[in-house]
């Protein structure tokens, strides 16, 4: 019987392989939250928050895309020259950081709202450099299909980060929560390097200079475009947390990323199983009918279907719940997630949808939403500031923001799925 249930094709193998080693790697922290917020402050959470939303937009720049070349080439050798090309931009942005920060540290961490990040601020190239690398290791072992070592991977940083959490959090060391990071970092990018690098010497020794000019200008498209589309969708998702810290306090911070890391998280990986299956099966209906309204629908009615009981009911014992879990000084984070729930819903509903933009090739449109998006979440938390001046009313027009924005992409995707030009 098991035997019956076990993928056939390669590519099934490979998924399913993938798929496990993420979950994995992504349940992990959730499962040790409880744990977590007994051992750290609201304040250690909102520190971290803030060094890796800062890492996570400087890292996005620091390799130009190039990283997403790897996959393309031919040959090995040129892609060897992608990933290579990709490491060296990284490293290059990673010590003009280190001079910015030497420079400015205490002008940055004034700006930051967050003084308590000044001396953390000096890990923040090291931390670029690091997610640089192994972004460019993961495709280049995504390109020799070493799908394993890639699962391996990730579940490795993700138990040896949270081994670290929890052994520094249990010896009272704030720090535990960045440390445990890199630690974690480190030793994925080891085990990806040794399987997939250390053992290509000759192609090693072929890198040339004339070959990195020649692939920087093959794929100049990536930086021209890719890093300004993928950093308006970076910077969406992080500057609630660069401003929540600003405008208002670093357990503000703490309270939103523990709300993303047990709410929004498992909610994106049912979404991403989801958006996968129905991308493979409006391509096929959109290549035959000029159109993908059956599968469009079938698919809007699923994820109305499984989320809209689940939001209303978390909604109404959001406070309660965090608190029972988490402990009693997170029960705002419940007050937090009570506020956002519309917002969480919707964007399960509309994220899976989105595959629309590429099935019907208006790429160029979602990078006009993209736009949107950022925008009106910038304007949201100004306005909320500048106006009211209280955290729960910023929080309210964040959430309107973000839900309007949804709400016109679901009508896009709708028209595209019509088949409307």
């Amino acid at each position: 019987m098991f035997n019956k249930l076990k993928p056939k094709s390669e590519f099934a193998k490979n998924v399913l392989t993938l798929m496990t080693g993420t979950t994995i790697a992504q349940a992990i922290p959730i499962a040790i939250s409880p744990i977590l917020t007994r051992l750290y402050a609201p304040e250690d959470f909102g520190l971290f928050a803030l060094y890796t939303s800062i890492v996570a937009i400087l890292s996005l720049v620091a390799t130009g895309r190039y990283e997403l070349a790897i996959l393309l080439p031919k040959r090995d050798e040129d892609a060897l020259h992608l990933l290579f090309l990709a490491v060296a931009l990284a490293l290059g942005v990673s010590l003009l950081t280190f001079m910015i920060v030497i420079i400015w540290n205490g002008r940055l961490s004034q700006m930051l709202g967050n003084p308590e990040i000044s001396p953390w601020l000096y890990l923040v190239p090291v931390s670029i450099f690091l997610t640089s690398l192994y972004q460019s290791l993961y495709y280049w072992a995504n390109r020799k299909k070493e799908y394993k070592n890639l699962s391996k991977s990730r579940v490795t940083q993700s138990i040896a980060t949270a081994i670290l959490n929890l052994l520094m959090g249990y010896k009272k060391m704030s720090s535990g929560l960045i440390l445990g990071g890199i630690v974690g970092q480190l030793l994925s990018i080891r085990l990806l390097f040794k399987s997939t690098i250390s053992s290509k010497k000759s192609i090693l020794e072929s890198i040339t200079r004339l070959e990195l000019v020649k692939q920087l200008k093959r794929y100049s498209d990536f930086p021209k475009f890719l890093v300004f589309a993928h950093g308006m969708n970076t910077m969406s998702q992080q500057i609630p947390i660069i401003l929540l810290g600003a405008f208002y306090s670093p357990s503000a911070v703490g309270f939103y990323m523990i709300i993303q890391r047990v709410v929004r998280v498992p909610m994106g990986i049912v979404a991403s199983a989801i958006s996968d299956v129905f991308r493979e099966k409006a391509s096929r209906e959109y290549l035959e009918k000029q159109h993908a309204l059956k599968s469009y629908l079938a698919t809007l009615r699923l994820l109305i279907l499984i989320s809209i009981v689940p939001s209303i009911i978390f909604y109404f014992i959001a406070p309660e719940l965090f608190a029972f879990v988490f402990g009693e000084k997170w029960r705002v984070a419940g007050v937090y997630a009570q506020i956002l729930t519309p917002m969480f819903f919707l964007q399960f509903v509309t994220s899976p949808l989105s595959g629309m933009f590429m099935i019907a090739e208006k790429q160029s449109l979602d990078l006009r939403w993209q736009l949107f998006l950022f925008i009106s979440t910038l304007s949201a938390f100004y306005i909320g500031d500048y106006l009211f001046g209280n955290i729960k009313t910023t929080l309210a027009l964040f959430t309107l923001a973000y839900s309007v924005a949804y709400i016109i992409n679901l009508y896009m995707t709708y028209r595209f799925a019509k088949g409307v030009q």
